[in-house]
């Protein structure tokens, strides 16, 4: 290949490359404290406009854990060593239309180990002390947002249908997370998320347990 076709050709593939898939970004970060980061990835394009994902990580000393590659765009929770965040997980009502479609999930770490989706715990919890049926909340019942006030966390759910479900707000402290959390890593399992590849581990509930 001659030296001007072979520079043509490479600067196609660049400009390809950034289009389809905004390789070669330098993401941003921002320090959270105790080791966590938040690292922003910005995807550009000549045909759309800029798009973001924001990965949060854990670094200590050189070594850098990626703990969930896509974040929900809310502001995690930090107590100590143990993060509340909403991350974009595998839809679990799959669509054969879009294969990589995903919800928004409440996970909990403590890094480095596996973040602990603990989505179903808490409604289940939740539905528990309510008398709410714990499939219907699970049908219906979509993360949005956690917030801490007075060490105390606000859960909020929204409720999309029936229409007479107000929103959900639950109410936890940090005992009772950390509860959670070891109910989750103890009888749940390991799992990869099938749009990103990442490990985590959520507890199973079965259909018997549902209904109670």
């Amino acid at each position: 290949m001659k030296p001007n076709k072979k520079l043509a050709y490479y600067f196609f593939l660049a400009i390809l490359c950034t289009n389809l898939t905004g390789c070669g970004t330098i993401p941003s970060y921002e320090e959270l404290g105790n080791g966590y980061v938040e690292a922003t990835y910005t995807r550009t394009s000549f045909s759309e406009p800029s798009a973001h994902r924001i990965a949060l990580q854990y670094r200590k000393g050189w070594h850098t854990v990626e703990i969930w590659p896509s974040l929900d765009g809310v502001k995690e929770v930090i107590n100590g060593e143990t993060v509340v965040f909403v991350g974009k997980a595998a839809s679990k009502q799959p669509n054969p239309e879009n294969s990589r479609a995903t919800d928004s999930r409440l996970f909990a770490v403590r890094a480095p180990s596996l973040p602990l989706d603990i989505t179903d715990e808490v409604l289940w919890r939740w539905s528990k002390q309510s008398g709410e049926d714990f499939a219907t909340l699970l049908k219906k019942a979509y993360v949005s947002y956690p917030k801490e006030t007075n060490n105390i966390l606000e859960l909020h759910f929204a409720i999309w249908s029936p229409p007479d479900w107000p929103d959900l707000n639950i109410h936890m402290d940090w005992n009772q997370i950390s509860d959670i959390m070891r109910e989750v890593k103890e009888k749940g399992v390991e799992r990869k998320d099938p749009v990103w590849g990442t490990s985590y581990i959520e507890k199973e509930f079965k259909p018997e347990t549902k209904s109670n």
